[in-house]
């Protein structure tokens, strides 16, 4: 009777043993199975996306979903380098657009082209693109990750595809590709001549003799970017809805060489945002520009068919009507005039002329040196910036409500990092700028609280 019962034991046992066996296995199965979705290479976990969650242009407004999509945006030009295994800082990223998503911002302006080779002066550093066509993976996958991430963050970038300007090596270094016989003359910090730097640029597209192959280079990277396949996701950008719009290149400019100078600048302007949507008929083009140079230069840089929303910058003290050391009230008062009069300018030219959304790409005030701190110092007061700010977002806003502007991105999120960290920084002023000069902190909660309830 007992051997019987032993054995009964022991066959019940072994039952219960491979039944929990099985389980488990199909437990590690299941595991293994959610790993896939993001297998770069499995395109069936991928979900199918609508149409309409893609930003649309409606009139002159901006829509998603079918409903309103109205811009508080900061710029985070380093993201890719900074999401980066290899000297990034992945953990400070995700620090920075908690941060941002807690004062309302729900869009970020980021560099998605940075031109090398390395060693060059006041550039980012490592560039995506070392040479035509040869880029760095490592800072390529940064830029894969941190796509990702604005998901969680319900935000939106915009990727800026190169520079007018040297810190990502931009239209000088196409030029320097083009035709490596004559040097960039780089601005000197400390006595910038901006006028041969800006010649030497404009060839990019001025100069006949090289246009062919600086606009092959471009357009070429271009490709690159839309046509990439995430390594985390294995979804091809053109098909992210985690991108709000392409952006030509940051600030590209006016030129004056000759009677054809604005045929000039609408050709390549045309003829690169029709490439565009000849690859990808999802996401919106616009042209990065500041919109400094009066109403036809405006209507010029943004006429072309292919470009979907016009582009706007305001620096009061690079252009003069500001000076950060004057603590007087009629100082502040110019500055503000000036960059009223500036909105409802471009806000015209842009809904009523052209029919078209405005976005105010950057705006930036130093901090307040006349506080007995250096404007530099993270430290030092921030009270006409924030009276700025808050005069800016309120006059967007206004605009907006009679859908003469879609929204406003601030200059620049430095997040946690500050100008005492280690090289590289990537605070919010680019590597040839003084550190510290337009650099937006975590601790400057008096300005991105303005922005809490404009989303609300």
């Amino acid at each position: 009777m007992n051997k019987i019962l032993v054995l009964t034991l022991y066959l019940t046992t072994l039952i219960a043993f491979l039944y929990l066996s099985r389980f488990i296995k199909i437990i590690l199965f299941m595991s293994i199975s959610e790993k896939s979705i993001i297998n770069p290479d499995n395109n069936s976990n991928i979900p199918k996306l609508s149409s309409n969650e893609f930003i649309k242009v409606i009139g002159t407004q901006f829509k998603r979903n079918g409903k309103g999509y109205y811009i508080i945006g900061a710029n985070y030009w380093q993201a890719m380098n900074l999401g980066a295994s290899e000297n990034g800082n992945k953990s400070r990223v995700l620090k920075d657009l908690e941060i941002l998503k807690n004062n309302g911002i729900n869009c970020v302006r980021i560099i998605a082209g940075s031109e090398g080779p390395k060693g060059e002066p006041y550039r980012m550093h490592p560039a995506l693109m070392n040479s035509p066509g040869d880029y760095n993976e490592n800072v390529f996958q940064g830029l894969d990750w941190f796509l990702v991430q604005l998901s969680q963050f319900n935000m939106t970038a915009i990727m800026t595809l190169s520079n007018y300007w040297q810190w990502s090596g931009g239209f000088a270094q196409y030029v320097n590709w083009a035709d490596p016989s004559k040097p960039i003359p780089y601005p000197a910090p400390d006595l910038p001549d901006y006028l041969s730097f800006e010649r030497y640029a404009a060839r990019f597209y001025s100069d006949s003799s090289i246009y062919s192959t600086t606009q092959s280079y471009f357009l070429g990277h271009i490709k690159s970017i839309i046509t990439r396949k995430n390594t985390i996701t294995g979804q091809i950008y053109k098909d992210d809805p985690n991108i709000f719009a392409w952006e030509l290149a940051n600030e590209p400019q006016a030129i004056r060489v000759g009677d054809n100078s604005h045929d000039i600048i609408f050709k390549w302007i045309d003829d690169t945002a029709k490439f565009i949507k000849e690859l990808d008929e999802n996401h919106l083009v616009s042209t990065g520009a500041e919109g400094k140079n009066g109403e036809d230069w405006f209507i010029t840089m943004h006429k072309s068919p292919h470009i979907d929303f016009t582009s706007a910058h305001i620096w009061v003290e690079n252009w003069g009507y500001y000076n950060s050391d004057d603590s007087s009230l009629e100082n502040y008062q110019k500055a503000e005039t000036f960059m009223l009069n500036f909105l409802q300018n471009v806000s015209d030219w842009s809904t009523q002329t052209l029919k078209k959304p405005l976005l105010v790409g950057e705006y930036g005030m130093a901090r307040d040196a006349w506080s007995g701190v250096s404007k530099y110092s993270p430290i030092a007061t921030v009270i006409n910036r924030t009276k700025y700010f808050t005069s800016l977002a309120n006059k967007v806003f206004e605009l907006e409500k009679e859908k003469a502007c879609t929204g406003h991105m601030f200059w620049a999120f430095a997040g946690i990092a500050r100008p005492s960290d280690p090289i590289p920084t990537w605070i919010g002023d680019p590597p040839h700028e003084p550190p510290g000069w337009y650099s937006v902190y975590d601790s400057d909660e008096e300005t991105l609280n303005k922005y809490i309830c404009q989303t609300c």
